[in-house]
């Protein structure tokens, strides 16, 4: 692979460049201080820390529960990402450049792969939050009571609130630009691709917990997997997911064949798909709140119990102190634009994700809650 192609020049020089010519092939190893900002070390460390506290316990879910869905869930967001980002970070050597083209160039991190194109960071984001993400709707007993596509619309919505926060504030900071003239790029909201939004943000999650539903937990029921069939099972996963994204994208990508017309439409089919998520989410979460069905005891409380919960509660608390840090620039940028020049994000849209993503972790707890009080109510009959 070419280390260099115009495109990446162009989009990294608004990062301030990036010598791709010289950068090592497999691994790039930075001191944390050379970075271009101190907000870089942070967002790594608590990626990383989350990825692998996330490995902790999907690990100890599998041993103390015989349950080796999680560990499964885990294991496909890493064949996810090995998968999915290689053609983001090279479209022309996978015939994407004239379809999708260079999306986004990330910034130079402590740790990078792949010509410094893939960040440490980046490849642990996804286990870090889509693994509490979906472990914050099981421990509701959702995944369980439910329907795996309902089940999986709760856990996007999860997502969303969480990652937005996270997503809306990356260019700001240099995390990493985005590229105007990419096709996928258009429409946005503020500086971020709404395909981002919706597609890496809610379709993603989306599919990785409906297919761990159908293909781990579905096959787990019945007993204990074949270790041949479990990588199998997880390998199709993490490789179906995008296929899934696809799906989700498919009017948005009919509609993208005529760059010039239906950029309302491209917008309006792309929000549908949101939209149609958060509707599933909210009638699931409702129906079983109203539910009143003797229910199984949940197992205890501790790090099994409590893990979901506070992770995206810190991983939230850290963005918030990101934003704050962030804020003076924002409010005093103009037509979209810091003083430095960087592209802003949308602060409504984040208030909006974040409100939510709180009030998830308020659900939840009233959800599990309720659900107790009715089995001691039952209990006591």
């Amino acid at each position: 692979m070419s280390p260099c192609t115009p495109d990446f020049t162009r989009v990294a020089h608004t990062l301030g460049g990036i010598d791709c010519a010289h950068a090592p092939a497999f691994v790039h190893l930075r001191w944390p201080t050379s970075l271009t900002n101190g907000t870089m070390p942070v967002i790594e460390s608590v990626t990383v820390i989350g990825a692998v506290v996330a490995l902790v316990h999907a690990v100890l879910w599998w041993r103390r529960r015989r349950d080796p869905v999680n560990l499964g869930l885990w294991c496909a967001t890493v064949v996810y990402v090995l998968l999915l980002e290689p053609p983001l970070y090279f479209p022309e050597k996978f015939g994407l450049q004239d379809r999708v083209g260079l999306i986004f160039v990330h910034n130079e991190f402590s740790v990078q792969f792949l010509y410094d194109r893939l960040p440490l960071y980046i490849a642990a984001f996804y286990p870090a939050l889509t693994y509490p993400a979906y472990v914050l709707v099981q421990r509701t007993g959702l995944l369980d009571r439910r329907s795996p596509v309902a089940g999986a619309a709760c856990v996007a919505v999860v997502f969303q609130c969480f990652y937005e926060v996270f997503d809306q504030l990356g260019p700001q900071l240099r995390w990493w630009a985005w590229d105007p003239r990419a096709p996928s790029n258009s429409p946005s909201l503020a500086s971020v691709p709404l395909s981002s939004v919706v597609i890496f943000a809610a379709a993603s999650p989306f599919g990785m917990a409906l297919l761990t539903r159908l293909l781990l937990a579905r096959r787990a029921a019945r007993g204990p997997i074949p270790p041949l069939s479990a990588v199998l099972r997880v390998i199709g996963v993490g490789a179906l997911t995008p296929v899934a994204m696809v799906v989700c994208a498919l009017p948005f990508s009919v509609l993208s064949q005529w760059p010039g017309r239906f950029a309302t439409g491209r917008a309006v089919s792309l929000w549908a798909v949101l939209a149609v998520f958060v509707l599933v989410a909210v009638l699931t979460v409702r129906r079983d709140l109203l539910d009143r069905t003797p229910r199984a005891p949940e197992p205890a409380g501790g790090f099994l119990g409590h893990y979901a919960a506070v992770a995206v509660g810190v991983f939230l608390l850290v963005m918030v102190v990101l934003w704050s840090v962030a804020l003076p620039d924002f409010l005093a940028a103009a037509d979209g634009r810091t003083s430095s020049g960087a592209p802003t994000g949308s602060l409504p849209y984040t208030v909006a994700c974040a409100l939510a993503g709180a009030g998830v972790l308020v659900l939840t707890w009233r959800h599990r809650r309720t659900g107790a009080v009715a089995r001691l109510t039952e209990a006591g009959r």
